[in-house]
């Protein structure tokens, strides 16, 4: 129980790594605050996590629009009365050739995964910073940020590279205000949204070429994500914790340019 009582956000908490996320704190004690831009798959969460004894709210989930990231973190304040913990899962991840990508689509790219970076930062900062044993800012990117080129990823691989470098920059001007900034890089991770995207076939395939052979696991993101919410990692900062099986350590298969990707 190292989270008891303590007040944790989750975004993109309705399915996949985020629901993963929610559940794992709130399995050691932690108050929910689930934020899903789907409002039914949000109240699943909920209820999965109240089914087992624990504490959890929804507050919206588009973080691509100004006013639900500052109407969830109220929201979460309001239910609990604190903000100890934010992890940033929800993301945009459409794929598309740069030439083909409509304007309306990269600029729904940058507000959810680059401006809701700065919105949750400056809106939760006031509150983690009156967390007892320091707030923590954790943010979900992705391997991506880290490989020279995969088909049809161009805009959502760039927008984690800048999370990477936005939370780096962030841990100094934070830590003088209590607060922690980590970075969980996830590789391939066999969500439903993966699935959906990808198939089943096509996972298996890549995976089999990564240094661990297979296709990670959303529980295994939760482990990264509460080491780093623990007090077992209190003098970490600014660091990004990459878990991928070693994917981005190797090369892709050639497969088909028509290749989408998830985390």
């Amino acid at each position: 129980m190292r989270f008891q009582d303590k007040v944790v956000l989750v975004t993109g908490a309705g399915r996949g790594m985020g629901r993963a996320i929610a559940l794992a704190f709130a399995g050691e004690g932690a108050k929910v605050v689930v934020s899903a831009r789907t409002e039914s798959r949000g109240l699943e969460t909920v209820a999965l996590i109240e089914a087992a004894g624990g504490s959890a709210c929804l507050v919206g989930g588009d973080v691509a629009d100004r006013a639900a990231v500052k109407g969830m973190i109220e929201g979460g304040v309001d239910a609990f009365g604190a903000l100890d913990i934010l992890v940033h899962c929800a993301a945009d991840t459409s794929s598309g050739l740069i030439v083909e990508m409509a304007d309306e689509t990269f600029d729904h790219i940058v507000r959810s995964n680059v401006q809701a970076l700065f919105w949750l930062a400056k809106d939760a900062t006031p509150h983690l910073s009156r967390a007892a044993d320091k707030g923590r800012l954790i943010y979900i990117s992705s391997g991506e940020a880290n490989r020279k080129y995969t088909p049809r990823l161009i805009p959502y691989g760039s927008t984690k590279a800048f999370m990477n470098a936005f939370a780096r920059g962030l841990a100094v001007e934070l830590g003088a205000l209590n607060v922690l900034v980590n970075v969980v890089e996830p590789g391939l991770i066999g969500t439903d949204h993966m699935h959906e995207t990808l198939g089943h076939e096509l996972p298996d395939t890549l995976a089999a070429n990564f240094p661990v052979p297979r296709v990670g696991r959303p529980e295994e993101i939760a482990a990264a994500v509460m080491f780093l919410a623990s007090n077992e990692a209190s003098y970490i900062t600014g660091t990004s914790l990459l878990v991928d099986g070693g994917a981005t350590m190797v090369a892709l298969p050639k497969i088909d340019a028509s290749l989408k990707n998830a985390h």
